[in-house]
């Protein structure tokens, strides 16, 4: 085992201890457990089944079906442009202005490719941010109705990893290890 993950693991050990330490010694004494509502819900759940979600995906998928096809004809004007070079003698300045022009469509072509890239990041993380804002007032609005003390965010275990930090990663910021269905306050 590597230095850094031994480092890593006495680090959260250490910090989950003292938050621990900090979180019990500050609570007051006189708190009843019986008047306290608690509530979980798996946001990822809500988040993948939301219909301005699944409405927003496939817009991005139509963005992202225009990128691909202006690249694609992009390709096809190289492909053609190399095609028609070839047929040129070696050393005619036909075929030398032609090979300048590839060069420079191929520039093009990977700024395009990385515009191109950037945009939808940049919408997908902005759709992404409404929906999660949206999600959020809904799970506040429900909690003040329902008059919850608590209402925590759970999610189902994915322990798929490759490697063992990762596979820590997902133990460590697992919040909710077991809750009754009773206070699922989404139940499917």
């Amino acid at each position: 085992m590597n230095r850094i993950s031994i480092k890593y693991r006495i680090l959260t050990i250490f910090v989950f201890s003292i938050v621990s330490i900090v979180a019990f010694s500050s609570m007051p004494q006189n708190v009843k457990a019986e008047g306290i509502k608690i509530g979980v819900v798996d946001i990822n759940e809500i988040f993948d089944k939301s219909a301005k979600r699944i409405d927003l995906d496939q817009q991005l998928k139509d963005t992202e079906a225009e990128f691909k096809t202006e690249i694609e004809s992009k390709k096809k004007i190289m492909i053609d442009l190399n095609e028609e070079t070839q047929l040129l003698d070696l050393g005619s300045e036909s075929r030398n202005t032609n090979i300048e022009i590839l060069e420079k469509k191929n520039v093009e072509l990977e700024g395009y490719a990385k515009f191109a890239e950037n945009q939808l990041t940049k919408k997908y993380k902005k759709a992404f941010e409404v929906i999660y804002e949206e999600i959020i007032k809904e799970v506040d609005s429900f909690g003040k109705e329902g008059n919850y003390s608590v209402i925590i965010k759970k999610e189902k275990p994915n322990l798929e990893s490759n490697q063992l930090s990762d596979l820590q990663f997902k133990i460590g910021i697992r919040t909710v290890l077991y809750n009754s269905s009773a206070i699922d306050i989404h139940k499917p």
